[in-house]
């Protein structure tokens, strides 16, 4: 949650605090379903932090999770298996064939189908390995902590995705908030205008905090403008190719 959000939201807490201890009244217009408002959107202001917080807080469980079984899957399976692999001669249609480590800085998602690619392979010559000690179910295991892998990243991905959800709502209702104790505003000042000190305390309640910048508008000149037209320009993009690990060989 945003310092200005947490901010917005006591304030509006205090605003609402206030017309309800004093229970003021209006030839213009009722607060009832005003104060309803407010509640409401205080409420899933509310709600939506939590929510920003327990996501935040599992996605690094996820993070966590994933370095662990990056960190399982390369050195404890897949070096192995390539060490091994230098002491052997492997062919798989007559074509000699060799295993790599991949770096350790390979993003997961190319480390994942480096494993792959390997398990596909050790469905034909896995026996030899297994003849030299392996356990039975090796492959297996590999595919198993593969998986893993995957479902790790999709489970991450599906939070981050999430939390972007929820902060849009969380700028929605903090940008509400302050509109609806703009209304209030306008109803209470003129009800308690011959009271000086309950008008003081408003003032010192309802100072309104800034409130967010929305995002600028395009602006469309009028129909018929003989004014050159203007258009927003921008560098060029530079496209940046991806950078592809090197596999490195264990010494």
């Amino acid at each position: 949650m945003k310092k200005s959000q947490t901010q917005v939201l006591q304030w509006a807490r205090r605003v609402r605090d206030f017309i309800v201890g004093y229970e003021i009244k209006s030839d213009v217009a009722e607060l009832t379903t005003l104060k309803q408002e407010l509640d409401e959107t205080i409420g899933q202001l509310t709600a939506d932090a939590a929510a920003q917080e327990a996501i935040t807080n599992q996605s690094r469980v996820q993070t966590t999770e994933i370095k662990q079984l990056r960190k399982t899957l390369r050195d404890t399976h897949l070096k192995p298996i390539v060490r091994m692999s230098r002491t052997m001669q492997l062919q798989i249609n007559g074509t000699a064939i060799t295993f790599t480590l991949p770096s350790e800085k390979v993003n997961s998602e190319r480390l994942a189908a480096h494993s792959d690619a390997m398990a596909t392979a050790l469905n034909v010559v896995g026996p030899q390995f297994t003849a030299r000690g392996f356990a039975s179910n090796f492959v297996d295991q590999l595919n198993t902590t593969t998986k893993a892998l995957r479902d790790a990243i999709d489970q991450r991905a599906v939070q981050l995705s999430r939390r972007t959800g929820t902060t849009a709502a969380m700028l929605a209702h903090e940008i509400r908030l302050v509109r609806i104790v703009r209304v209030i505003d306008t109803i209470v000042r003129p009800a308690i205008a011959t009271n000086p000190e309950l008008l003081a305390s408003w003032e010192n309640v309802v100072a309104v905090p800034r409130l967010p910048k929305p995002a600028a508008a395009a602006i469309t000149p009028p129909v018929g403008s003989t004014s050159p037209s203007v258009s927003a320009t921008s560098a060029a993009p530079t496209t940046v190719g991806n950078t592809t690990a090197q596999d490195v060989k264990a010494a």
